[in-house]
């Protein structure tokens, strides 16, 4: 009885360390860059964009598309980001 009730306890105790390691997860941000650094997107965990900031110089320089190409560059680094971190947490 005495170890079932230790493994029990342990259980509990991983469960608990693994909620920790989720919340703790959860409200991080991870970034990626594009263009030397003038792009940069911010996503939450989840790979959701929660900010996206350009430089003007950027603006000036880059025709449409290619700033559509960086835009979606750092955003997707950011999104890798995440989810590396997200495996790391699960263990891969």
């Amino acid at each position: 009885m005495q170890e079932a009730m230790a493994r029990l306890e342990a259980l509990a105790a991983s469960a608990r360390q693994a909620e920790e390691r989720a919340a703790e997860w959860s409200v991080r941000r991870f970034t990626g860059r594009a263009d030397e650094g003038r792009i940069v997107a911010t996503v939450d965990a989840l790979g959701v964009l929660a900010e996206l900031e350009i430089h003007p110089l950027s603006r000036r320089r880059l025709d449409a598309r290619r700033l559509g190409d960086e835009i979606l560059n750092a955003i997707v680094r950011a999104e890798e980001a995440a989810a590396i971190a997200k495996d790391e947490l699960t263990g891969g």
